[in-house]
Formats: structure tokens, C-alpha cells, sequence
């Protein structure tokens, strides 16, 4: 070994540690007696204690806080389910009934430009209501059944079934807008500020964990039923889970929003609610510098969304069980990363978690346009999950943290809305661009547009 230079002596690293322990033991007066050190079985022991503990607060909340936060768990595992079920295969369940690459983008164009529409309705409605998880339900009932009428589509208008697809799940964004408005304001309730950030990337842990688990049971239902009655059985099962994610939410407690909501019982024109709005958020440079490069990261995000299943099928040929491995792929590795900006985001804060995310995520259309086989399209879905997991715990605290809590509302409403223009215009921009240049070519102009959004993030410098 060694020695190790310690004021000029030529002191090995053993005896120095021995001289540095029996100058420790002096001072604590144990000198002449030794430390005991813990033996495999006590840490072991101890971890399996401190494991135990955890689990029975989980288990057996203590408080009202804890009890939201297990109810939110397990309303997200529901979600998981269904986002490993319908809303994995919602589009590619349009492709395979017929609908061409323009309907497949107005399957995400449409409810985006109607939730846009409804959104700053819906914040003056939510505005003025004391209870919120009431409103997030009633909301919830009206969208979530649409995934038991996509099941009967099939049968009940066989010819027509792609466009029927489109039309209803366009119409039930308008419900879908009073829930996200109003979900934000439950969620910021529900958990205090020092515990949100391990709250909403634990809960969007756990919705991957699900949705990865369930992807290979649809997937096999898929393989193995013929079609279209696979698709309705993945549908029908998702209605189910569906219910029971608001079932539990139902039980979620949070403080009467009375006082803080008492000025919106004036009424306004929707002229005069569009100009207040304006000057509310004109009037927060914070805000302003988060929407304007949230605005477009989000035209490079939405570009591709029709694009990715019609690329999958069409040009690589996959099959519906080389989709689900990709997808639940996509969902384990976001898990590790959902811990992992959580912890970059406690120690650093969301800002930076924002710029990372966001770059990195805008390889994901770069590498699957250079993709000739399922290997790339693999590779691709390791990136998509380790990045989109910073993205989702990003934009949403950051959301938090510049909407002032008095307006939360109403800034909710117009970041929603901003999104939800940008989200028709991006897949209709896309299906243009496949179009004049080809799928490959707008892959790679959407990845562009995504890492000039998130370098713009940089540039802004968004404190929270």
C-alpha cells in the first residue's frame, strides 16, 4: 500500500485511520474499550425495520394529508391501467379500422382545439365552485365512458368506425377540460409544497410501473383474439378500471376553496374574462417567460403525435406486440426516471430538471426517423421514458410554482389553453409536413423545434 503524506509523515492509510479512531475514542472517553461495529444481520435487521415502518404509514395513514396521498397512488395505478390498455392503442386502433394519417391527426388535433375552447370557461366555473374533487369527478364520469362507446363502435357503425373514434373522443374533451383545470387546484391542496415533489413523481412512478405491467396482457390480448374484438376487450377493460380510479378519488378530503375564490362570482362577458385573463398574465413576467417556451417545446412535442403510430405500422411493419414492448419499455425506464429527476429537482429545483429534460427528450423523434428496424425503435423508447418523466415532473411544478395561488385558476386555464391550441395546430403541421416531405423528414423537424424550445428554457433562465 501505498503511503499517504500527512504533514510530512510517511503515515500508511491504515495507521492513520487507526491514529484518526483512537483520537475519536479519547475524546469520547471509551478509550481502552472497542466501538462495536454492526454485523450484516443488524443492518439488515434495521433496514428490514425501517422498510416495515414505511409500509405501515402507507398502509395505515396517519393524517388527512397521508390519506390523500395513498388515494392518490392508488387513483394513478387505475390511470396506469388504463394508459396500458386504451390509451396505448387508441390511434393504432384507428389505423388498423382505416382512418388515414389526416385523421389519425385530427384524432389529437380535434379534443385539443375543443379543450382550448372550454378551458377558460371551465377556470371561471372552477373558480367559483368550494369543493374541487367533486368537479374532477363529475368530469371524469363524462370522458371516462367513452372507452366503453369506442368498444361498440365496431358493431354499431362497422363502416364508419375510424371517423365515429375521432368525432367521439373529440367531443368528450370538453369534460376533460374541467377536470385538468381543477385537478391542478386539488393537487395543490391535497399535498403541502415540501412533499409535492416526491408526491407527483412517486405518483408518476407508480403510473409507469402499472402501465408497463399492464402493456404485456393487452399486448397478448391483442395477439391472441381476433381482431376487432381484441381492441374492444382492451377497451372495455379500460372502462372498468376507469371507474374504479374515480371511485377512489371520490374519498380525496381537501379544504373548502371558498376565500380564496370569492371575487369570481362577478359576472363577465367571455370578451371581458379573455381581457382580464390577458392582464393577469401579462402582468407576471415569470409566467410570460414559462408559457412563451413552453408554447414551443409543445409545437415540437404535438408535431409527431399521429405520426409515431403510422411510422410503426406502415413503414417498420410492427406488430401489436412489438408496439407493446416498445411502450412498456418506454414505461420502466421511466420509472427509474421519475426518481431520478425527483431527486435532481429536491436538490437542484425544477428549473433545471425543465432544461434537461426537454433537450434530451428531442432525440427521441431524431433517433426513431433513422430507424429501419424494432432494434432503433427499442433504443429510442429507453430515451422517450429516462427524459419524458423529467418533462411531466417539470412543466407541472413549474406550472405550480409560477401561477399565483389566488389565480391558480385562471393561469392554469390559459397554460391549458395554450397547450391545447398548440396541440391542434402541432399534428395538423406534422401531417403537412409528411406530406411535402415525407414521415422521415417531419420526424426530424419536430425533434429540431423540441430542442429549440428547450434551449430556450435555458436562455430564460425560469426561476421557481
Amino acid at each position: 500500500m501505498a503511503p499517504l503524506r500527512v504533514r510530512g509523515f510517511g503515515w500508511s492509510r491504515r495507521r492513520c485511520y487507526a491514529r484518526v479512531v483512537a483520537s475519536l475514542r479519547a475524546r469520547l472517553g471509551l478509550r481502552g474499550h472497542t466501538l462495536p461495529s454492526p454485523t450484516r444481520k443488524q443492518v439488515l435487521s434495521t433496514a428490514a425495520k425501517r422498510l416495515a415502518s414505511s409500509l405501515d404509514s402507507l398502509l395505515h395513514p396517519r393524517s388527512q394529508m397521508d390519506r390523500n396521498s395513498l388515494l392518490l397512488h392508488a387513483d394513478i395505478a387505475f390511470q396506469g391501467i388504463v394508459a396500458g390498455g386504451a390509451g396505448a392503442y387508441l390511434s393504432v386502433f384507428a389505423v388498423r379500422l382505416g382512418a388515414s394519417a389526416f385523421l389519425v391527426g385530427l384524432l389529437t388535433a380535434l379534443p385539443a382545439l375543443l379543450t382550448a375552447a372550454a378551458c377558460i370557461p371551465a377556470a371561471r366555473y372552477v373558480a367559483r365552485q368550494k369543493q374541487l374533487v367533486p368537479v374532477v369527478n363529475r368530469s371524469r364520469v363524462a370522458f371516462r365512458i367513452v372507452y366503453l362507446v369506442i368498444a361498440i363502435i365496431p358493431w354499431l357503425l362497422p363502416r364508419y368506425a375510424a371517423v365515429a373514434i375521432v368525432a367521439v373522443w373529440s367531443l368528450v374533451a370538453l369534460p376533460a377540460a374541467y377536470a385538468n383545470v381543477s385537478f391542478a387546484g386539488v393537487m395543490a391542496e391535497a399535498v403541502p409544497p415540501e412533499r409535492r415533489a416526491i408526491a407527483i413523481s412517486t405518483r408518476y412512478a407508480i403510473y409507469s410501473i402499472v402501465t408497463a405491467a399492464t402493456l404485456p396482457i393487452t399486448g397478448r390480448i391483442l395477439e391472441t383474439i381476433p381482431f376487432p374484438l381484441n381492441y374492444q376487450v382492451v377497451f372495455a377493460l379500460s372502462f372498468i378500471a376507469a371507474s374504479l380510479s374515480i371511485w377512489v378519488y371520490a374519498k380525496i378530503r381537501i379544504p373548502d376553496q371558498v376565500p380564496a375564490r370569492a371575487e369570481a362570482s362577478v359576472r363577465h362577458t367571455p370578451l371581458q374574462q379573455v381581457r382580464q385573463g390577458l392582464r393577469e398574465v401579462a402582468g407576471n413576467p415569470s409566467f410570460m417567460a414559462y408559457l412563451g417556451a413552453g408554447t414551443v417545446y409543445r409545437l415540437g412535442l404535438n408535431m409527431p403525435a399521429a405520426l409515431f403510430s403510422i411510422f410503426w405500422v406502415k413503414n417498420l411493419s410492427l406488430s401489436d406486440g412489438n408496439i407493446a414492448l416498445a411502450t412498456t419499455i418506454t414505461n420502466v425506464f421511466s420509472v427509474l426516471g421519475y426518481f431520478f429527476w425527483g431527486y435532481i429537482a429536491k436538490r437542484r429545483g425544477h428549473a433545471p430538471v425543465m432544461v434537461a429534460s426537454t433537450v434530451g427528450l428531442g432525440f427521441y423523434p431524431l433517433l426513431t426517423a433513422s430507424a429501419h428496424s424494432l432494434t432503433p425503435i427499442l433504443l429510442a423508447s429507453v430515451l422517450s421514458g429516462l427524459f419524458a418523466s423529467g418533462v411531466n415532473l417539470a412543466f407541472f411544478n413549474v406550472l405550480l410554482a409560477v401561477a399565483p395561488p389566488d389565480k391558480r385558476a385562471a393561469f392554469v386555464a390559459w397554460d391549458s389553453g395554450t397547450a391545447n391550441i398548440v396541440a391542434f395546430i402541432g399534428p395538423l403541421l406534422g401531417t403537412a409536413a409528411t406530406g411535402m416531405f415525407g414521415i422521415r423528414t417531419a420526424l426530424l423537424i419536430s425533434a429540431v423545434v423540441r430542442l429549440v424550445g428547450g434551449l430556450m428554457f435555458l436562455q430564460l433562465r425560469i426561476r421557481e
